[in-house]
């Protein structure tokens, strides 16, 4: 159903108000709203309307994390979750990335408001997969614009590890090579 109706419309403008048409449903059930919001953020995403795609991956979140309760109302996440929960953290935190990078000058407090916020969400996506090789990646980068090399250089070392562990030699060996971005001063954390 969300594949006829929602994904694989075309061109991009029907698809999102297909989906968004689909979301209204009342008869739809709540397993499939997670990945209807997923696919709006993404063909936002292609659109590269940062704003709206961070919007509803924030849903998207928002719902997945609603379906994955156990029934007994624990705030525990089921454990086949877990994977798909840091994933969906780390591509919150890369669509903040391209924002930032899209919208705002570099040094600016709303950049830096947006670096802090990826942060935070690539620190979810850890917390979800302690082995998520790529939002260690992310992660260092973000550490060296606000001036922690120690803390990015951990978090690199971390990346080449559990990229190894899984099998990934062609991250790995990037992850070797990589550079990071330099200081932002007027970002230092004080």
């Amino acid at each position: 159903m969300i594949d006829k109706q929602c994904r694989d419309v075309s061109p991009v403008q029907a698809k999102i108000r297909a989906c968004l048409s689909l979301l209204n449903d009342r008869r739809l059930s709540t397993a499939y709203l997670a990945p209807i919001n997923g696919e709006i953020s993404s063909t936002f995403q292609s659109l590269r309307d940062y704003d709206n795609a961070i919007k509803y991956k924030k849903i998207e979140i928002d719902r997945a994390n609603t379906a994955v309760e156990q029934p007994s109302r624990s705030i525990e996440p089921l454990p086949a979750s877990l994977g798909a929960m840091s994933l969906r953290y780390m591509e919150l935190g890369t669509l903040q990335a391209l924002n930032r990078l899209t919208n705002f000058d570099s040094q600016s407090d709303e950049a830096r408001r947006g670096a802090t916020e990826e942060q935070n969400n690539y620190n979810l996506a850890l917390s979800y997969n302690p082995m998520n090789y790529r939002a260690y990646r992310y992660r260092a980068e973000i550490r060296s614009l606000f001036c922690d090399s120690a803390s990015a250089a951990l978090d690199i070392e971390a990346a080449v590890r559990f990229a190894e562990q899984a099998g990934d030699q062609d991250a790995a060996r990037d992850y070797k090579r990589v550079t990071l971005s330099a200081c932002i001063p007027a970002w230092r954390r004080d």
